[in-house]
């Protein structure tokens, strides 16, 4: 489905976003050294995400979640720990693009920001703490194997059925940059900018229904009213069937990467 039809449509959905998330964001006051981020996304167990920005007083900062997340999921039976391990590595290739790291006491942190870089390491790190909290949504299945590699080789050893770039990066209103995996370009001037996600939950639908609202102007700017955004996914539940739908009425086209059939109309070259 074209992303740009309907624009009366979409400048709505785009407003009420853009007010909704502004009033959603709190930033609350720990100390003097520390401001809290609660946002209002939940994670796989329905708690709040939330981290902190510390202050390192020579004029740079820390964002930190101090060890909750990864902690959250090993209390309720889910190592990401283990060096090594599937989830391991999972973990890592959510946390690395974005350079952030995994500090000795678990926390996922990112160090050294300066002002200016706040607000982009905000937008960043919200999505991380999602993806790696939808860790425990997976099965032996998807833990068994990193998506994204799975993906990265599907279609890099497709090359005349495929036409593609990849870490499409693309600026927000908000001037936040936003990272896409791929950009499938099946014709001339149509663009199929695509992000990955292992699982769709209700958090990862409005947090890619924002990211949606914030490039829009930019994707169409840069690529044209041939393009669109679109999410591959690593399988689809019957939980998630409802969120998918969600994505789908904001013109978000869903692909599950197991149908490669579905995959093919969707992403292959048109001759």
């Amino acid at each position: 489905m074209d992303l740009f039809t309907n624009d009366e449509e979409l400048n709505l959905i785009n407003t009420k976003w853009t007010n909704w998330i502004s009033k959603q964001t709190e930033f609350k006051r720990i100390n003097n050294n520390t401001i809290q981020v609660l946002t209002s996304f939940t994670d796989a167990f329905d708690d709040g995400i939330l981290f902190n920005i510390i202050s390192d007083g020579n004029a740079t900062y820390s964002v930190t979640d101090n060890g909750y997340t990864i902690w959250n999921l090993e209390t309720n039976g889910i190592n990401v720990s283990k060096k090594g391990s599937n989830r391991n590595r999972i973990l890592n290739s959510i946390v690395k693009p974005y350079k952030f790291s995994v500090a000795p006491n678990k926390a996922i942190e990112k160090k050294k920001l300066k002002l200016d870089d706040l607000p982009q390491a905000i937008t960043d790190f919200v999505q991380i703490l999602i993806n790696v909290s939808d860790i425990a949504f997976m099965n032996r299945t998807n833990t068994a194997s990193i998506f994204t590699d799975d993906a990265h080789t599907y279609f890099s050893t497709r090359e005349k059925e495929y036409n593609f770039f990849t870490n499409a990066i693309t600026l927000g209103k908000t001037n936040q940059q936003y990272r896409f995996e791929f950009n499938f370009i099946p014709k001339i001037q149509e663009y199929k900018l695509t992000k990955m996600y292992n699982t769709i939950s209700k958090s990862t639908m409005e947090s890619i229904i924002g990211i949606y609202s914030d490039t829009f102007d930019y994707i169409l700017e840069n690529f044209g009213k041939g393009a669109s955004m679109n999410v591959l996914v690593n399988g689809i539940t019957a939980k998630e069937k409802d969120y998918i739908s969600g994505l789908q009425s904001h013109n978000i086209n869903v692909i599950d990467f197991q149908n490669k059939d579905d995959v093919k109309d969707a992403f292959s070259m048109v001759s």
